[in-house]
């Protein structure tokens, strides 16, 4: 592959990750506010963590389910903070043992 066609292939990738950046946080502001949506991209940011732009998207994503289950928007952000997995931080929302 020619360096081109790497820069090129980057540059799609990093293209369609920030699309999926933007379609999750618009999702979780209209699940929780913007005021939500805002803290999620600073809190989770990939600047912040060991994780990468990947590992960001992971996160916005669990955050996403958390909120879309019914978790309160301040128990959810500091919750998929957490090395928990959705399914496991809204069942012991919910009530039950993770």
């Amino acid at each position: 592959m020619a360096l081109t066609e790497l820069v090129n292939a980057l540059r799609q990738q990093a293209i369609k990750q920030r699309e999926r950046e933007g379609e999750l946080l618009n999702n979780i502001a209209y699940l929780a506010g913007l005021e939500t949506a805002e803290a999620a991209a600073d809190i989770y940011a990939a600047e912040k963590h060991a994780y990468s732009f990947d590992g960001y998207l992971y996160q916005l994503e669990k955050l996403k389910t958390v909120l879309a289950a019914g978790v309160p928007s301040e128990i959810a952000l500091e919750a998929v903070d957490s090395c928990a997995d959705a399914d496991a931080i809204i069942k012991y929302y919910r009530g039950g043992t993770a």
